[in-house]
């Protein structure tokens, strides 16, 4: 059975968006933003809502939003979520990014680090260079953002599903595959992530980077290039996880998460 059975669904109105979450448990507050396929519940995140009180949000053109009309920037995403954030009454909270929710996550540590008590990254498409990707063509998504149509995936050959994550069929494989497309046409990634940077270097956020060592996007380098952008960042390196570590090892993300809210 996929994960996520006891989180409620509710929506918040920020900006002119409405902006779906997903919430469960109690006590310390923990705030995920989702990789490209927007909103995904996970085994990780039901373990962890057993002690903590676990949002997830579903930022604006992500997942089962609309598409936006226009770009927008990952850094006024930040923006966004950080004020949805504070509508639901968190003034503090532990932050969780995903993938390429890691450059959102890390856009609203940087722009608000007085409410963020710390940032753990699950392999994040942030100060990652072209080396450090297995199959680097960013062209693709520059080619969408440029207007090209989204590719037909309805025969996309979906990869069987992992053995910890059955529900992961070729149905499931294609669903995310459009929303990601969807999301990337109105997105800047890779960005100008200079500012990000100077944040990084200068420490002020406790950060944990995990990267799984069966990761199909990142390759282990990147885990060396991450340490020399945020000098301070503790690396957590997974064995037998995938991109997706909640899923395929969430024992480990959750020992993570754990030792970040206990300090």
């Amino acid at each position: 059975m996929a994960p996520g059975s006891k989180f409620t669904r509710h929506s918040v109105a920020c900006f002119g968006y409405d902006i779906p979450y997903a919430e469960a448990g109690s006590g310390d507050v923990i705030v995920s933003l989702p990789g490209s396929a927007g909103l995904e519940m996970s085994t990780a995140k039901d373990i962890l809502a057993e002690s903590y009180r676990v949002i997830e949000l579903d930022p604006p053109g992500w997942g089962d939003t609309p598409a936006l009309a226009a770009e927008m920037k990952q850094r006024h995403l930040a923006i966004v979520l950080a004020e949805v954030i504070a509508d639901l009454g968190i003034a503090r909270y532990h932050l969780i990014g995903t993938s390429m929710g890691g450059a959102n996550a890390y856009w609203l540590a940087a722009q608000f680090p007085e409410r963020v008590k710390s940032l753990t990254l699950e392999a994040p498409m942030v100060f990652h260079r072209q080396e450090d990707l297995h199959n680097p063509d960013e062209g693709f998504i520059q080619a969408l953002r440029a207007g090209a149509p989204a590719p037909d995936v309805s025969g996309y050959p979906a990869p069987p599903p992992h053995p910890r994550k059955p529900w992961a069929d070729a149905n499931f494989f294609r669903d995310q595959m459009r929303k990601r497309f969807k999301m990337m046409a109105k997105t800047d990634y890779p960005g100008d992530n200079s500012a990000l940077e100077e944040f990084a270097h200068r420490g002020k956020v406790p950060t944990t980077l995990l990267i799984g060592s069966e990761d199909e996007i990142l390759k282990q380098s990147f885990a060396d290039q991450f340490q020399v952008t945020v000098p301070h960042a503790h690396v957590v390196r997974i064995e037998g996880a995938t991109h997706d570590i909640q899923n395929t090892a969430p024992e480990a993300f959750v020992a993570a998460m754990q030792a970040q809210v206990c300090g």
